[in-house]
């Protein structure tokens, strides 16, 4: 079993984590939602993008231990989507704890893969090993944030990888370009036929990403659901 309580400080929940974040997935086309990316909800005195971003890949497997025990809290049934570094998978130690915490219906996002390009030979080949390993446990993994500058580097590894979400600012920046999106998806579909278009804000977004080619999106177009952890005194 995994002890949470034992996990560093930082990741205290009466000081920093307030509740979880529920972000719709969605069909572009039928509007189905089909997902939810789990998102822990800071306290009001945190910078969100500082604490995430100094997140120590320790820290990181630690909240994530944190926000699947939330979940089975809850007792809400479906597919969740949760993040980890690229480094929570490589460390022998951190992928052990991963193996014991996680569940089928949970699919890991890489939240870092664009710099799976400056990683070691050595870490490449392990990481491709250890998506494997869990996909034989029906633990899917999804490659996050990716963008034009770095889909290349996992050609040529033939990684294997569940799906691919293409990060906001690819859209935001390729907006214009509609070849260039496009040919940004048809390359994301050669590592996965699964693709998430993430930032979409409007209708129009909505439009670039289903000529895109795109399956799927995610965005503040569509609402998502807060659930503090005040709410669980009436659970």
């Amino acid at each position: 079993m995994i002890n949470i309580s034992a996990d560093n400080i930082l990741l205290s929940v009466n000081k920093h984590i307030s509740g979880l974040c529920f972000e719709p997935i969605v069909n572009l086309f039928s509007g189905q939602v089909i997902s939810h990316e789990i998102l822990s909800r800071l306290t009001q005195d945190r910078d969100p993008e500082v604490f995430f971003t100094h997140l120590s890949a320790q820290d990181s497997m630690a909240l994530f231990c944190h926000q699947v025990r939330l979940l089975k809290s809850l007792q809400v049934p479906g597919r969740y989507f949760l993040n980890l570094p690229l480094m929570a998978l490589i460390d022998d130690r951190l992928f052990a704890r991963l193996l014991d915490v996680c569940e089928p219906w949970i699919t890991i996002e890489i939240q870092d893969a664009p710099l799976f390009g400056t990683l070691s030979r050595q870490h490449k080949l392990c990481l491709c090993e250890r998506i494997k390993l869990l996909q034989q446990q029906r633990i899917s993994v999804w490659l996050d944030d990716v963008t034009d500058t770095c889909v290349q580097s996992f050609h040529r590894y033939a990684i294997d990888v569940g799906g691919v979400k293409i990060d906001k600012h690819a859209l935001w920046t390729l907006s214009k370009n509609h070849r260039a999106l496009r040919q940004l998806v048809a390359q994301c579909a050669d590592i996965s036929p699964q693709i998430v278009i993430e930032g979409i804000e409007d209708s129009l977004h909505l439009e670039l990403a289903r000529r895109a080619g795109a399956g799927f999106g995610q965005g503040y177009l569509w609402p998502h659901k807060r659930w503090l952890h005040a709410e669980a005194l009436s659970l």
